[in-house]
This record gives C-alpha cells, sequence and structure tokens, in this order.
C-alpha cells in the first residue's frame, strides 16, 4: 500500500509543476523509466531518490518530508488508505484530462522515521516525523526542543564511532551505522540510522536527511 501512495504523491506534485516523466527524469538525474516505476508503485524509493526528487521539484529534502507527514495525517483523518487503487485510477483520468492542472502539495507515507539537520558541525535537528514517539516513547518536542536531546541518550560506547561517522560522512556515499538508544522506558534499543549528505551546486553541504528504524 505504501508503494501506491508514493506512486500517487509523485504523480500529483509532478503534475502539479506540469512536468513530464521525462522531464522530472531531467531534473533529478534519475531514468525516466524509473520515474514511471515509482508513479505506479513499483519501486520504492531510496534516501538518495528522495533527496534527488526533492530538489527537483524545488523542495528542501525536510520540506518534502514535512509534506509527507501532512499527507500521512490527512490520509488517516479521512480514512483515504483505503482506497488507494481508486485514487490512482483517478489520478489516471487527471493525467489525461489535465496534464498541465496544478494539483496541490501531496505527500506519501513511508513506513520509518524520517528527519532533517544542519551539516556538521551543527548538527541541528529541523525535522523529526511525528511517530518517533513510537520508536523511542519521546515526543517530537524532545528532540525539537534541545539540540544535544539526542546524542545525549546514545549509548556512551557507541557515541565515539557515531560522531566519528558523522565527522566523516560524504556527499557520494549513504552513510549506514547501528549504535543504542535510551529509549523513555528506561532500556536501550538498538537503532538502523541511514544518512545522506545533500549539497548545493558549489558543493557546499545544505543539509542531513536520514531515516530511523528499530533493530530489535
Amino acid at each position: 500500500m505504501h508503494k501506491s501512495v508514493f506512486g500517487i504523491v509523485i504523480k500529483k506534485l509532478r503534475q502539479d509543476l506540469s512536468l513530464t516523466q521525462e522531464m522530472l527524469a531531467s531534473l533529478s538525474g534519475l531514468e525516466r523509466t524509473f520515474i514511471s516505476m515509482l508513479e505506479r508503485g513499483v519501486k520504492q524509493p531510496s534516501l538518495k531518490t528522495v533527496s534527488s526528487l526533492a530538489h527537483a521539484m524545488q523542495l528542501k529534502s525536510h520540506e518534502l518530508l514535512h509534506l509527507m507527514e501532512e499527507q500521512i495525517h490527512h490520509l488517516n483523518v479521512q480514512n483515504d488508505m483505503t482506497d488507494i487503487e481508486s485514487e490512482q485510477r483517478r489520478l489516471e483520468v487527471l493525467e489525461k484530462e489535465r496534464e498541465t492542472s496544478r494539483i496541490g502539495e501531496i505527500v506519501n507515507a513511508i513506513p520509518m522515521i524520517f528527519f532533517a539537520r544542519t551539516p556538521m558541525p551543527e548538527y541541528i535537528l529541523t525535522f523529526v516525523s511525528k511517530n518517533i514517539g513510537q520508536l523511542f516513547g519521546y515526543s517530537k518536542d524532545h528532540f525539537m526542543a534541545d539540540s544535544g536531546f539526542w546524542h545525549a541518550h546514545i549509548h556512551q560506547d557507541d557515541l565515539p564511532q557515531v560522531m566519528a561517522n558523522l565527522q566523516n560522512m560524504n556527499a557520494m556515499d549513504l552513510l549506514i551505522h547501528e549504535y543504542r538508544f535510551l529509549t523513555a522506558n528506561g532500556e536501550w534499543l538498538n537503532v538502523r540510522e541511514e544518512l545522506k549528505l545533500a549539497v548545493g551546486p558549489s558543493g557546499i553541504p545544505k543539509e542531513v536527511i536520514g531515516s530511523i528504524v528499530g533493530v530489535g
């Protein structure tokens, strides 16, 4: 279901900007066939793909993630998550009848926690999805209000390696690491974090986007 929802999101945003699949592929550096597979729900996006599509549609990655979160809430309230295939059919009609119409900002539901930060050394949290509380037991506000909250809850034996990984992060590679995080109930949770450094045209780091899941 999440695959289908992401396809709806990409198609709506593309239509909103009056872009063809070929144009979006050119702007994002992705293949047109891959864009097509995303829209049809055949493929799911990686963090690199999310970053590439966000910048191609003139959005910051964390802005796209924020829109995703808003749409999750909207779909839950509307109970539209059970009618994804019907929505896809409606979009196919829209694609033919109103290819250049402005549809509005729609985002997708991806089943993991997303966040965005400023580059090192500040590494300030600028966005985190609300479902972070389901994993750690702390509300979103805990992480947003205190820039040191995250690292203060990483196991002291894991923190040096985590910091070293962050210091050496580059735009060419996806950083993947695991560490232990202290949850609100006092237990240590093993988590897997994937991070991507986004840079501007001049090569200057702009932001870090990431995802995190519990691994036991």
